[in-house]
Formats: structure tokens, C-alpha cells, sequence
């Protein structure tokens, strides 16, 4: 059975048709059978791997002219490398469960106008030094490989991680139930992140409905008809970020004690909200769980006619947890102007970037040589000061 993506563009369907051995994995287009020759003289078969530029389920030009291959580097009917699309003789994993062992470049001064042009001339170049010893070799054999139709979490393809050669670090993040406890300013651009990580599942908790002043620190822009039928956050936030991710889990309540219990299941959880005493009953549960996750917040104040304060991005893990009396606020200060509802979009988004980068780093995606789990940015000096490194 034909991939949807090959069947509904008409380079991918033509490679087919033209009885390459064309199929998808793993993100990329794959044709075998390629026979070429190595330094033996022996003629071998291969596989070439390029990865897809799309717009939803459209093939676009490739603008990467590069492509990889599967075998070792092939030669002229010598034995002689073919130095002159010579790109890397590296063997390395694109993504788990494909490796490729060197990469071809050649790119025609007008470049490549879609996929049956860009495949058909590397298996020309690579195959004629094979078909000059044997004429009957052909990558026109007319088997049919079936592609993997991987559905994974998201709605269509990853093209930036496959277009970014990262696929290997995004199975870091692969397999992660997480959760987000408020869906104020910075828990909903903690969400809109998240949404873009192949996490295995979001679980998003507010009891609150999404209003005006929501929507000036939100991404994206709402429209009036959806700010009058006053819908709850979780339901708002759900119902268009599940256009893109395919497990985005809403709970409209606030985290109680009768519900916490839900928490337990997660991986990692980021804890959103202003109330110190909820605050402490989640931390206090995660810890006795040994749940990992991330607080956030900000204090603000207003100074003469502008505004100055910090953002925080405090974590906590199994191997460092003594620093939640000193650093986590559980107490409902009125002093905090940011309880007014000063509309703070940037900092919101600026503290989720906070979050979600610790998050990553976490998990092994980002080097982390400072293993801080304290962090915070001075708005009136533009200085990040981290703190509670955790000791080598």
C-alpha cells in the first residue's frame, strides 16, 4: 500500500511509477536498489535518503540539494571513489533505526525542482559506472518496499527535525507523559513548546474560563466570537494545539487535594500558578513522589513610571531537592503587582522559554554544564544569575 504522502504528490507517485524503489521512513524518502560500484570493481546495490520539504502533506522544491546514502562510497567502473559528489564518508544515525555511511552533493545552477528530478539524477551519476560493466543493472526493478506509516504524535510530519539532521535527540523527548498546572500567562507558552516536542502526552490543568485579559497574554490572537462563548482554558488551549500534537489531555479543574493523585502519572510537571497554597500541596505531593518538575513565576513592581522585577524557573529532581524552602514562595503576597493582571506577554513567554529549555536539558537534549536547578532573570540589569548547581 502507497504511503499517503507519495500517492498525493506527483514526484514521489512518478518515482513509483518509473518502478524506482521508492518508499518512506522515518521522515525521509528512500529509494533502494541503486547499484553502483565499490573499490572492488564489484558492483553493489544501495540506498539513497534525503529528507522531505513540506507544506502540510505537499512536497515543496527541496532547497537541500544534499543527499545521503546507505553502502559504502561508491566508484567509476575503476575502483576509483567518485570524489566529484563527494560530500561525507561519515556513518552516522539520522534518526533511530536509520544510519546512513556517506552523503553526495550536487547541485545543478538552477537547482532542483522537486524530488523526481533531485533522486533520479544522484541514481543516474551512481548507477551509470555500474551499468558500463554490466548493462542489465537497472535501480528501475520495479520492487515495491512498504513505507512505515509512522502516525507518532503529531498531525503531519516533523519536517524541521528531519530538515535539522536532530531526529537522534527528539527520541530524547519521545515517550514523556507531561503535565502543566495553570494556563495563565506562562503555562499556555509553556504549552505552545510542548506542542512541537514528540512528547508522548500534554495534561493540562485549569478551572478557569479564558477572558479578555487571557487572550493579551496568549499566543496567537483570539477572535471575538471565541472570548464570547467564554470556553475553558483547557478546552480553548486543547483545541488548537490538538491541530498539531495528537495527545493534548485537558482536565477543566484546578489540581486539588481529590484530584492530585493524577499528577502520579506523569514524567515531568510544570506547576503555572500565583496561589502559594496550592503551590505547597503540589510540591509537597511531587516530592513525596519523586515526580521531577519545573515552578515557575515572576515578581514585578512598578518603579516611577516603568515596571522592574525577576523571572524564575526553579527545578526540582530526585538528585536535588533541599533548596524548595529558600527558593519556592508559598505565601499570597499582595505585594507582587503581577497579581493585577499587568498584561506581560513577553515575560510570560520569556519564563516559558526558561522552563522548557531546563526541561530539555533535563532530558539530555541541551548540554548541561551547570546542572542549575535556580534560575533567574534581572529585568532592570538583562542578567540570568543561576544558582543551586548541582555538585559533579
Amino acid at each position: 500500500m502507497s504511503h499517503p504522502l507519495i500517492s498525493r504528490n506527483a514526484d514521489l507517485q512518478r518515482l513509483v511509477d518509473e518502478n524506482y524503489e521508492a518508499h518512506i521512513r522515518h521522515g525521509h524518502l528512500l529509494i533502494s536498489g541503486v547499484p553502483y560500484v565499490n573499490e572492488q570493481r564489484k558492483i553493489c546495490h544501495g540506498t539513497l535518503v534525503t529528507d522531505l520539504e513540506l507544506s502540510g502533506t505537499k512536497t515543496v522544491p527541496p532547497k537541500q540539494h544534499v543527499v545521503h546514502f546507505i553502502g559504502t562510497p561508491p566508484c567509476d567502473r575503476d575502483g576509483r571513489i567518485l570524489t566529484t559528489i563527494q560530500n561525507s564518508n561519515q556513518t552516522r544515525e539520522l534518526v533511530k533505526g536509520l544510519t546512513i555511511n556517506c552523503s553526495f552533493s550536487n547541485k545543478p545552477k538552477e537547482g532542483y525542482p522537486d524530488y523526481f528530478a533531485k533522486m533520479t539524477r544522484y541514481i543516474n551519476i551512481i548507477s551509470h559506472q555500474a551499468i558500463s560493466l554490466d548493462e542489465r543493472q537497472t535501480a528501475q526493478t520495479g520492487r515495491r518496499i512498504a513505507s512505515t506509516d509512522e502516525v507518532g504524535v503529531f498531525e503531519y510530519m516533523d519536517t524541521n527535525t528531519t530538515r535539522a539532521e536532530i531526529g537522534v535527540l527528539a527520541e530524547k523527548l519521545k515517550n514523556h507523559r507531561v503535565g502543566i498546572v495553570g494556563l495563565g500567562g506562562t503555562g499556555c507558552y509553556i504549552l505552545d513548546l510542548l506542542a512541537k516536542c514528540p512528547v508522548a502526552e500534554i495534561h493540562l490543568w485549569d478551572g478557569d474560563s479564558f477572558q479578555s485579559h487571557n487572550a493579551f497574554r496568549a499566543p496567537g490572537a483570539a477572535g471575538l466570537t471565541e472570548l464570547d462563548a467564554m470556553p475553558m482554558k483547557v478546552d480553548h488551549f486543547s483545541g488548537i494545539y490538538s491541530r498539531m500534537h495528537r495527545h493534548v489531555i485537558p482536565h477543566r479543574e484546578c489540581v486539588t487535594a481529590d484530584n492530585i493523585c493524577q499528577l502520579g502519572g506523569l514524567d515531568f510537571i510544570f506547576i503555572a500558578i500565583d496561589r502559594g497554597a496550592a503551590r505547597r500541596l503540589i510540591v509537597d505531593f511531587l516530592c513525596a513522589q519523586g515526580k521531577p518538575f519545573i515552578d515557575v513565576g515572576m515578581f514585578l513592581e512598578v518603579r516611577g513610571e516603568s515596571l522592574a522585577g525577576t523571572v524564575r524557573t526553579t527545578t526540582i529532581t530526585q538528585a536535588k531537592h533541599d533548596h524548595i524552602a529558600a527558593r519556592l514562595p508559598f505565601s499570597d503576597g499582595e505585594a507582587n503587582d503581577y497579581r493585577k493582571n499587568i498584561q506581560l506577554a513577553d515575560l510570560n513567554m520569556f519564563n516559558a522559554a526558561m522552563a522548557v529549555i531546563r526541561w530539555k536539558k533535563h532530558v539530555g537534549y541541551y548540554v548541561d554544564e551547570e546542572r542549575e536547578h535556580h534560575a533567574v532573570y534581572v529585568m532592570p540589569w538583562s542578567e540570568l544569575r543561576n544558582a543551586e548547581q548541582l555538585s559533579a
